[in-house]
């Protein structure tokens, strides 16, 4: 060997020797024969608590232990350092240090070659600190669990105790109203309808809290379901039309001829909507409301719309006003919690400044936006943009569940019309929907069966001579479904065939051109029947609640039967099978969940129609136990009674035809 090989060879061992001692990480040789020790660099002398000298010649098991924090045999350390070669890469173990104590280690063994002399070079980091930071960051986490499970169940009680007495000032309040009017009391109806507002005010008070609550949670749950958009639009300006009256604005409704079905949470639009218009009309005075729906197929032609976010179709609503109107400075805190314009809007106005903010985060949970544009004294403009279908939802969103749609959806009693004639689907919609009966439309007998499967529509009109699948082979699939079979089905056709129509399990018949009487005639014929003397369970522990239940309902000319829970809830129905069951969920012994686990687990029991009125705030979870069980969940404090009525007779009526018809 030269001189300069020499000298090369001498200078990089003193530089590996230099990178050694310098290494941050503990680097530690061991002899293949026995895993003896046999040099420790300063950081390894550092991390282990020891001198090399102290420890050179030692074995392995004075350096490290197995998961257990046991010696580590010999073998036991031989297969390791071959598991670690094998796989390349590191590795969490336990370090001894000389006074004994052990503490976690992540290490890496490679095999090395000196002349003939075959080694193991065992590299070794000191991760207390960072097992120390992840346990804390776990304990955190834990915590934050706890405090959120501690906050949902805080939610869910405040809701149930505030809602409880609430639904007992605003139904009683409208029944002592109906009375007062019956009787001829009219001087009391004054002051029993600002009862009413003032509860009605309250809970819409206490729902925006909650709901701001569950949005910062992450528990606020989506409800997907197709609707009529229309119909939304109609039970909005019936609601709200008092407070336009209020303040002598007038309400224009602009309703573009395309609108037609969108998929939403129709409780969030609906909510949305109300609290635009709630806005516009406080804001104004004497002066005009404008609401504007229009459906945009392609938004992409739309700059102006395509910015407020990605979609390429949408829903677009827009609430006009001539009130007082905003500058820059006022809009841009308009959608932050808990403000309004300024101090001096919020004194002369009211309000506690949660309904926009909560519009918006509902409307950019359904993947669309808010935007608004104004001017002072002269007035403001909302659009509200909204997909038509669905969405990318949210991680922390439940995907839709399509139990709840069906539920949605069947009870708004509507009509699949089946028909591969456009003309003859047109005609037959207008001729229903004149009489405000809800139709769906289908233009092939595999569409047809797959929106019956998924919707579950109160009656079929089917159309017999359609292409690749005809009426005969969609009735007997309808026929075949366990949860269609029941589904009145209304045969068309151009061609007489009465016996195999009824054969297959069709409800009525009748020939094309279809006569627009002898349409409604069968159709109504399906969707309704006689309810007197109709026997109703009510179950439910607030005895205020349970009294006005009774008492609304008897007015009506049910039979009403009391249980003030569970238990004795399944002795009434064991008594005397009603009809229907109005059932409260949060009771004591035994709670609506389990009283609704046992009456499905009885087959005499499991085709009572179930009606939940409850005062909890129902997540996902408890809508999934619900799920196919109930027919309606109703809040307290949220509906009117006239609805609950309308629902109570509905239900009555189809639950009694499909008794009659068994």
């Amino acid at each position: 060997m030269t001189k300069s090989a020499k000298e090369s060879l001498g200078w990089a061992a003193a530089r590996t020797e230099m990178i050694v001692h310098m290494a941050t990480d503990g680097i530690v040789t061991f002899s293949r024969q026995g895993m003896l020790i046999s040099t420790l660099n300063p950081a390894a002398e550092a991390i282990f608590d020891c001198h090399e000298a102290q420890v050179v010649g030692q074995p392995v098991r004075v350096l490290l232990g197995d998961s257990d924090g046991n010696d580590l045999s010999v073998l036991a350390a031989t297969a390791l350092v071959g598991e670690m070669l094998a796989m390349a890469g590191r590795r969490e173990i336990i370090g001894r240090r000389a006074n004994g104590s052990i503490f976690p280690v992540e290490t890496m063994f490679t095999e090395a070659l000196l002349g003939s002399d075959s080694f193991y070079i065992g590299t070794f980091r000191d991760i207390t600190e960072r097992k120390r930071a992840e346990s804390e960051l776990v304990g955190a986490k834990e915590a934050a669990e706890l405090a959120n499970r501690a906050k949902s169940t805080f939610l869910a009680n405040m809701s149930h105790e505030l809602r409880t007495p609430l639904n007992a000032i605003i139904g009683y309040s409208e029944m002592l109203r109906e009375e007062a009017q019956e009787t001829g009391n009219d001087d009391l109806v004054p002051d029993l309808e600002k009862i009413r507002t003032a509860g009605k005010q309250l809970l819409e008070l206490i729902n925006n809290i909650l709901d701001l609550s569950k949005i910062e949670a992450g528990r606020m749950d989506l409800y997907y379901e197709r609707f009529v958009v229309r119909h939304v639009v109609e039970e909005v300006v019936t609601t709200i039309m008092p407070l336009m009256d209020h303040n002598h604005n007038r309400l224009v409704v602009e309703l573009d001829s395309g609108v037609e079905i969108m998929n939403a949470d129709k409780i969030k639009v609906r909510q949305v909507l109300l609290n635009l218009l709630s806005n516009a009309s406080k804001f104004s005075n004497n002066g005009t409301v404008t609401l504007r729906v229009q459906a945009i197929a392609d938004m992409r032609h739309d700059a102006a719309q395509s910015a407020i976010c990605n979609l390429q179709s949408a829903m677009v609503f827009e609430v006009v006003d001539t009130g007082i109107g905003m500058n820059d400075a006022q809009m841009a805190g308009l959608f932050k919690e808990f403000s309004q314009a300024d101090a001096s809007t919020t004194r002369k106005y009211g309000g506690t400044g949660l309904g926009l903010a909560i519009s918006r985060r509902f409307c950019q949970m359904m993947g669309g936006d808010i935007t608004v544009m104004s001017t002072p004294d002269v007035g403001s403009t909302f659009r509200v943009v909204l997909p038509l279908g669905l969405p990318i939802v949210p991680s922390h969103t439940p995907a839709h569940d399509a139990g709840g749609t069906v539920r949605a959806i069947a009870s708004q009693a509507a009509v699949l019309v089946i028909d591969d004639d456009p003309e003859a689907r047109e005609l037959i919609r207008r001729t229903l929907s004149r009489e405000g009966i809800r139709v769906m439309l289908a233009q092939s007998g595999s569409e047809g069966l797959a929106m019956a499967r998924a919707l579950r529509p109160a009656v079929i009109t089917l159309d017999v001579m359609m292409p690749e699948m005809d009426g005969w082979a969609v009735l007997s699939q309808i026929k075949a479904d366990t949860n269609l079979h029941d589904v009145p089905v209304i045969m068309m056709t151009m061609v007489e065939d009465r016996q195999r129509g009824f054969a297959l399990g069709a409800a009525d018949y009748l020939m094309k051109p279809v006569d627009r009487a002898r349409l409604l005639g069968v159709v109504n014929m399906h969707r309704s029947g006689d309810d007197s003397g109709a026997h109703i369970l009510v179950v439910e522990d607030d005895v205020v609640t349970r009294e006005m239940l009774r008492r609304m309902l008897e007015r009506e000319g049910w039979t009403v039967v009391e249980a003030d829970n569970g238990e004795t809830a399944l002795g009434r129905v064991a008594e005397h099978r009603p009809d229907l069951i109005l059932l409260d969920l949060m009771m004591p012994k035994m709670d609506g969940f389990e009283v609704i686990s046992a009456l499905h687990s009885t087959a005499l029991w499991r085709s009572i129609p179930i009606v939940v009125i409850t005062a909890m705030d129902l997540s996902a979870t408890d809508r999934l136990r619900l799920n196919g069980y109930v027919e309606r969940v109703i809040q307290k404090g949220a509906y009117a009674h006239e609805e609950l009525l309308g629902d109570v007779r509905e239900l009555v009526l189809r639950y009694i035809r499909q008794r009659d018809e068994g």
